[in-house]
């Protein structure tokens, strides 16, 4: 009888045990469910709950920053390489006004050598007196037949390059011809109306000159060619007998053109 009381017991006791918690979990703040805490482990684990957030608010502020160098990395690349082409570009700009002003000293040179053979040319009636008239009848005659017989370019650009290079020869009138065909064309209108003016202007038909240098600078006004354009404006006006007009040409050349030989070329003409 006191051996069966003592299995049931036993046995009890058994079960009993299986259903208890176990107390070695307790205290345990690493636990993934730690119970059983002190104030103090609390408090500890709220701490070290506070410090994992933080440094996963950092993880991703470092992961954003190193997008951002990335990105800035690229717009910085994209930076040099448009700095390179701005540098190409000044270099090409710089090129470019060395040409224009072998070409504007090109013109100035080429006016002044004009002028000269303006201020000692004799007129086709001294010419006619001097040798008779035969032979200078007899050359107008060839001018006119070669006249007659000329050609003019197919197109607009065409007429317009022929035209510079007549020009920049000497052959006025027959540059005269192809401005006027690529100015009828609306080609370059600015740029043929200056060089109608400048081809009048050797041929000493200044009024008419004055024309086309006026509706040239009226088109465009930026041109290289603008001071030889006032110049030669003025010294337009002083052949016609607009001397007041043309000291204000010369003075505007003086003003607005300093540093050019058009400017010194009107100081000694005011």
């Amino acid at each position: 009888m006191k051996k069966i009381i003592l299995y049931s017991f036993i046995g009890l006791s058994s079960m009993l045990y299986g259903y208890e918690p176990s107390v070695y979990g307790a205290g345990d703040i690493d636990s993934a469910n730690p119970y059983g805490l002190t104030k103090t482990e609390q408090a500890v684990l709220e701490n070290k709950k506070t410090v994992q957030m933080l440094y996963n608010r950092v993880k991703e502020q470092e992961r954003k920053m190193e997008g951002l160098t990335t990105v800035i990395e690229g717009q910085n690349k994209e930076i040099l390489a448009l700095k390179e082409k701005v540098s190409v570009l000044s270099k090409q700009v710089e090129s470019k006004q060395e040409d224009a002003n072998k070409s504007y000293s090109f013109l100035l040179e080429l006016g002044e050598m004009i002028d000269n053979i303006n201020n000692s040319y004799v007129s086709r009636d001294e010419l006619q007196k001097i040798l008779g008239g035969s032979r200078v009848q007899s050359n107008n005659s060839a001018s006119l037949d070669t006249s007659n017989t000329y050609s003019m370019e197919t197109n607009s650009a065409d007429n317009y390059r022929k035209g510079i290079q007549l020009f920049s020869r000497g052959h006025y009138s027959l540059a005269k011809k192809h401005f006027l065909q690529a100015l009828s064309e609306n080609y370059k209108s600015a740029g043929s109306n200056y060089y109608l003016g400048e081809s009048l202007y050797y041929l000493q038909d200044y009024k008419e000159a004055i024309a086309y240098f006026k509706q040239s600078a009226s088109l465009n006004d930026q041109a290289s060619y603008m001071p030889i354009l006032y110049l030669h404006t003025a010294i337009s006006l002083d052949r016609v007998g607009e001397k007041e007009q043309a000291k204000g040409f010369f003075q505007y050349v003086i003003d607005n053109y300093p540093n050019t030989k058009s400017a010194s070329i009107a100081k000694k003409r005011i």
